[in-house]
């Protein structure tokens, strides 16, 4: 059934929410809106975040960063930046470990060497007593350079005789079936069926190129860390990360030194989107502190952070797909290339990622598709919100409405009849499951009145539709549970909170196996010492693997409070029922509260009530699936459909997005309230994606190093987003649940990028969809309409 509930959105508008239900039985906690168990902390204040670490006798961190993009390091003089008053420590590379480490493939150092290789590379830092001592002290560093060619655009960097920017890439250790050369860091290529045959008996052909620009995450929050040594010398780092234990590890590996050396303690998050994994500023505040023997704190700037962090990179892409004359599939050739920057990092993972799912959310029996991820003296690039697919959907479903506008089929209409099926394979052999396109299309295209209003809006206004695909279930994660003395419970778990109510979505899943109300049951993200390991808050896992991996946990502990249970009372474990917290025998008699069996721990009657549990959604590949390709069979697929009305002004390019629908796949809403937040903040990224944003760059310089010229969509920019949940509980998740974080930002610029296409005729191919690029596509389309 559809029930539908109002929420006021920012702007004071209505905004309806239509939630298709599951029926999946009665529940005490899963599926509920409860309040986040955060926001009573980050509403008063009281959450600590980056800016609020502070440790006796700390000193102000600062690094000088790189101004060439490609450039021998001939010199570097410290010496009157370490004579300055109030400075303890002035470091470089020599005083840096020289072990690489990275997470595809190890090609980075802490400090640049005998090289920069591009605009903000760490090249030395200081720390000092205040953040002006500090400021000072870097102007007082002289570096000579001895300029090298820079190389900007990947394709040259592709050319024979261009300068190989990282000369030993042989030699770089890869974690993943490497394929490298050249300025290659990463190709990989999959493929389905007889490609060359299919095209050949395709009725039309059509081939297309698109863009997509280089992003920052816009987290409110800049990057910080802390970091300062115990009693026992023991070294201690607070940081804002999102990944708890992969930031532990890579730590250690950049340091060279044993992860027992070191422990990483996550703070509250002011926003991350991919932008906050692994190490960043954490391997430069550690060296610091060792040599200057106090506490050291770094605080970016928000100028430093859009200038020198790592953005989403820009991608191209060409499509080639065959189609019937009556509109079906056939075949379909994707080329990827991807700028990763300086380093591999990230870039890798994304371009692997969307191969993989080339063939979109479509039944396409015969495809093929490459990446190569490219190194250039851009920056250091890594990856944001959607890994690889948000960049992939603009492209290939942008790519679906010229081909339904060429066949003079609805663009509806021709999704509906190619949309892929269950158990077909994706380019990766694994086949597909919990497909539910269909659902959100239909959900999608009701919810937004398409089929009213398509070819009846006013002049200047169209409707355009996208659809998505997507993975949820990412390697591993693990959970405690443990039932306290005085029967509440605590969840151990290392995943962050960035803001998705991640620890409620976990409280309520402990609480629904348990047996009690979700507010016995509290989650924290514990520090690197101990919490169990996890991937950490990423690629839309954490309510589906950590979830499963709290779900293990809480039935672990269930059945050592059963077999409690059953030894006080003096049955079998098998005749035990438990019903809100409360333990008795099947044939009635005396009942037990929770309260009273955990109480037994106290006494020393028993042995500690903690549960573990362990989640892998997919054991790798037993065979190598393709050529360079890496990436494990993931736990479940998730799906989506937007439809976006817009209003253009044909004489200045200007766009506004009146009007837009998000209808998800999300197996089970665990927290429904904490699903839709989800939906409406990534519909707002995708319409920044679609329409504003872009890191400019000039000679490898970022040229808008400011929210005053960095454009992200306001309150005014974003219209009433209109939710509908599509719950068919998957199997495999905790309860039914599917992930939910990354999708909801893949759909919106496609969507609208087709709504424009609907309302003027002109096509624009390059995020983003800026007035003037729109004002010079109309005025093509005239040209050519005459």
């Amino acid at each position: 059934m559809i029930t539908s509930g109002f929420h006021p959105d920012p702007q004071g508008k209505i905004a309806l929410t239509a939630r298709i239900e599951a029926k999946a039985g009665s529940s005490r906690s899963v599926g509920r809106r409860l309040p986040r168990i955060d926001g009573w902390a980050k509403a008063t204040g009281q959450a600590i975040y980056g800016a609020d670490v502070i440790l006796p006798r700390m000193l102000c961190g600062k690094i000088l960063y790189s101004d060439r993009p490609h450039a021998r390091i001939l010199s570097i003089d410290l010496t009157r930046a370490r004579s300055l008053p109030g400075v303890a420590a002035v470091i470089t590379a020599a005083d840096a470990p020289r072990r690489r480490y990275g997470l595809y493939l190890e090609d980075q150092l802490i400090f640049a060497t005998d090289r920069v290789l591009y605009v903000g590379q760490p090249v030395a830092a200081v720390a000092a007593e205040d953040e002006g001592t500090a400021a000072t002290a870097l102007n007082l560093i002289t570096v000579e350079y001895e300029d090298l060619p820079p190389i900007f655009d990947p394709i040259k960097a592709l050319r024979p005789g261009s300068p190989q920017l990282h000369p030993d890439i042989d030699r770089y250790v890869a974690h993943y079936p490497s394929v490298k050369y050249g300025n290659v860091c990463m190709l990989t290529k999959l493929e389905q069926g007889d490609v060359d045959a299919a095209f050949a008996g395709a009725d039309r052909i059509f081939e297309e190129n698109y863009r997509t620009q280089l992003v920052h995450q816009a987290y409110l929050e800049p990057h910080a860390c802390a970091a300062g040594f115990d009693p026992t010398g023991r070294l201690t780092v607070w940081t804002s990360t999102q990944q708890v234990s992969i930031c532990h590890g890579e730590l250690a590996a950049a340091l060279d030194v044993p992860m027992t050396s070191l422990k990483v303690v996550p703070l509250t998050l002011g926003g991350g989107f991919g932008g906050k994994l692994k190490t960043h500023l954490e391997p430069i505040c550690v060296l610091l502190a060792r040599a200057a023997r106090r506490p050291v704190k770094i605080m970016l700037t928000s100028k430093e952070d859009l200038a020198t962090t790592r953005p989403r990179a820009p991608y191209s892409f060409r499509i080639k797909s065959g189609v019937t004359r009556d509109g079906f599939l056939v075949a379909r050739e994707v080329e990827a290339l991807a700028d990763a920057g300086a380093y591999a990092d990230h870039v890798v993972g994304t371009a692997m990622h969307l191969v993989k799912l080339a063939q979109g959310p479509y039944h396409i029996p015969n495809a093929r598709a490459q990446a190569r991820v490219v190194y250039t003296n851009n920056g250091h690039f890594g990856c944001m919100r959607g890994y690889g697919m948000a960049e992939f959907s603009f492209a290939s479903e942008s790519h679906m409405d010229t081909i339904a506008d060429a066949l003079g089929i609805d663009p509806a209409v021709f999704r509906l009849q190619n949309l892929c099926r269950e158990g077909e394979p994706i380019l990766s052999t694994q086949p597909l499951r919990g497909v539910n396109i269909r659902q959100t299309m239909e959900a999608a295209l009701a919810t937004s009145g398409y089929w009213e209003k398509k070819g009846r809006l006013a002049p200047g206004r169209g409707i355009g539709i996208a659809n998505l695909i997507h993975t949820t279930g990412l390697l591993g994660a693990s959970a405690a549970v443990r039932v306290n003395e005085d029967a509440s419970v605590s969840v151990l778990s290392a995943t962050v909170d960035i803001g998705t109510g991640t620890h409620t979505g976990l409280c309520q899943i402990a609480a629904e196996v348990l047996g009690l109300p979700a507010e016995r049951v509290h989650t924290a993200a514990l520090d690197s010492d101990g919490a169990p390991w996890d991937l950490g808050s990423i690629a839309s896992r954490t309510i589906y693997d950590t979830g499963n991996a709290v779900r293990m946990a809480a039935e672990d502990v269930q059945s050592q409070i059963i077999r409690l249970a059953a030894r006080s009372l003096r049955c079998q474990s098998e005749e035990v029922v438990s019903e809100g917290g409360c333990y008795s025998c099947a044939g009635g008699g005396e009942v037990i509260p929770l309260a009273r069996l955990a109480a037994m721990v106290a006494g020393g009657a028993q042995s500690p009530l903690i549960g573990y549990g362990s989640w892998l959604a997919m054991p790798p590949f037993a065979e190598p699936v393709g050529e360079g390709y890496g990436e494990a069979p993931v736990g479940t697929f998730i799906f989506g459909t937007h439809v976006a009305e817009v209003e253009v002004d044909r004489e200045t390019g200007l766009v506004q997005v009146m009007n837009l629908t998000a209808a998800h796949d999300v197996g089970r809403a665990v927290n429904p309230t904490c699903v839709e937040g989800q939906v409406q903040g990534g519909a707002a990224q995708g319409i920044g994606f679609g329409l504003y944003e872009e890191l400019a760059l000039r000679e490898g310089r970022v040229v808008n190093d400011s929210f005053l010229d960095y454009k992200v969509p306001t309150a005014l920019d974003v219209p009433c987003v209109v939710t509908a949940l599509v719950e068919r509980a998957d199997p495999t998740g905790p309860f039914g649940a599917k992930g939910v974080g990354e999708v909801p930002l893949m759909p919106p610029a496609p969507a609208i990028a087709n709504a424009i296409f609907d309302a003027t005729g002109a096509r624009v191919r390059e995020l983003p969809i800026s007035p003037e690029r729109l004002y010079r596509a109309l005025v093509a389309a005239k040209e050519q309409d005459s």
